[in-house]
């Protein structure tokens, strides 16, 4: 890697530097190695891009680094010591990164050029010592020559193979997607279209490989390129099926409303006749979830996403704190003033309510024994009575189990174990059947009964 720092051989200052820039935090050199030592490998130097510090605070701790560096090198030429050869290496290429990151104002221009014109000779020197030591450490190489433009002598190549595994396109996905995509990380990254143009062969793959092949002579730019990759890739009715999929597309239930705005707008931007705000606040209106009705009725004269926003917003906020509320606590022995605390009459309120419950428990277990004892005595009552055969087995109501063969209630007649002997079974006379009875049918004249 070109112009790599050794992070444990910057001094305090430096190292300060480092790891504020990647969001650390530390006060002893300690506290401060162990931090770099785990953000330079999440974060690169090549990677960060901008300063976190004021250009006029960070130029004034450059030329503070110079003179460190300054003083190495009178160092190294008057004793060659190679420990501290390769601290003034990484301490070069610490300025480096830093010199790089500045965007100096019109007022800094003079200052920031000095520090670019100190850096320069002072690389110089270090590679002119390194081609007459050779130290094993060193991997930096010395700009070609010296210039006052920082444009020119400092840059920072940066490293895209990574990024373009995003970027790469095969025709089979939304054409529209992948040139946002690009657009964002161009506005992202700092670099120019014609950059791009230049990596197509490595962001176009498949389908879409052979088609810039057989098109890159009529594309001589950015815009030229998009409108191809629109003719080409997007269908036709594009607008009119993302349209009726904007229509479509309602909040989700566990979806805010700053989320659910967001989405839309994203795909309003997506069509190519862009849509007025009356109708995207239309639909808006229509495909936010109904809990917003009453809150939205309150507020008839929304205008605007953003009012349509602020106003949802709201309600969310009030219906999160309606969520949280709970009741007041209860005293404990670890309540500090008990005489604030709510009084609750749940505790009275408990105590009726049990008296009550007993009141009717024992009310209802009397008249349960009552009713016990009254069916004990009627059944007691009931085998010691003559009972009239025809009227118990004419009465549905009142019917019970008896036997008209032994005269008992403990059984019926079909489970009896006495002998057996005809019986009427309407009048009760005994060896006789019913269609036999003199008393129960006057037609049939009486016959003696038979052994």
């Amino acid at each position: 890697m070109a112009y790599s720092i050794k992070y444990l051989s910057l001094q305090k200052s430096e190292l300060v530097y480092e790891v504020e820039l990647r969001g650390g935090t530390g006060e002893s050199v300690q506290e401060l190695r162990k931090q770099i030592i785990k953000l330079s490998q999440l974060l690169p130097s090549e990677d960060i891009l901008e300063s976190h510090l004021d250009p006029t605070d960070d130029l004034k701790e450059v030329k503070e680094s110079l003179i460190k560096s300054q003083s190495n090198l009178t160092s190294l030429k008057n004793k060659l010591d190679k420990n501290l050869f390769n601290r003034t290496e990484t301490l070069l290429h610490h300025i480096y990164h830093r010199l790089n990151r500045i965007v100096p104002s019109t007022e800094l221009t003079d200052i920031y050029k000095t520090c670019i014109s100190s850096f320069n000779s002072q690389f110089k020197e270090l590679s002119n010592i390194k081609s007459h030591t050779t130290p094993t450490n060193s991997s930096a190489s010395a700009p070609d020559n010296t210039t006052d433009t920082p444009t020119i002598s400092v840059t920072c190549e940066r490293n895209l193979s990574t990024d373009l595994n995003k970027l790469k396109y095969s025709g089979k996905t939304c054409v529209h997607s992948f040139i946002q995509r690009v657009e964002e990380y161009v506005q992202s990254r700092g670099i120019t279209f014609d950059k791009i143009l230049t990596l197509a062969y490595e962001i176009f793959v498949d389908d879409a490989l052979h088609w810039y092949r057989y098109n890159k002579d009529r594309v001589n730019s950015w815009n030229d390129l998009c409108a191809l990759l629109r003719e080409d890739f997007s269908s036709s009715d594009y607008d009119y099926r993302l349209a009726a999929e904007i229509r479509s597309r309602t909040q989700g239930e566990h979806e805010n409303i700053t989320i659910y705005l967001s989405i839309m707008h994203g795909m309003f931007s997506r069509l190519s006749k862009p849509m007025n705000n009356e109708d995207k606040l239309d639909i808006l209106m229509h495909n936010i979830r109904p809990c917003y009705a009453n809150t939205l009725a309150a507020s008839p004269n929304i205008k605007s996403m953003d009012e349509l926003k602020s106003v949802c917003r709201n309600y969310e906020t009030v219906n999160s704190r309606f969520l949280q509320f709970h009741e007041p606590p209860r005293v404990t022995s670890s309540t500090l003033a008990p005489e604030f605390a709510y009084k609750y009459k749940s505790e009275q309120t408990k105590y009726n309510y049990n008296k009550q419950f007993n009141q009717n428990a024992t009310y209802n277990y009397q008249n349960k024994t009552n009713l016990t004892k009254a069916n004990f005595n009627q059944s007691n009552s009931y085998k010691n009575q003559n009972f009239n055969v025809s009227a118990i087995y004419t009465n549905d109501q009142s019917r019970q189990v008896f036997c008209p063969r032994c005269r008992s209630n403990s059984h019926s007649l079909s489970s009896c174990s006495e002998e057996r002997f005809p019986i009427c079974f309407k009048c009760g006379k005994k060896d006789v059947r019913y269609p036999e009875c003199p008393d129960c049918n006057t037609t049939h004249k009486q016959e003696p009964a038979k052994n």
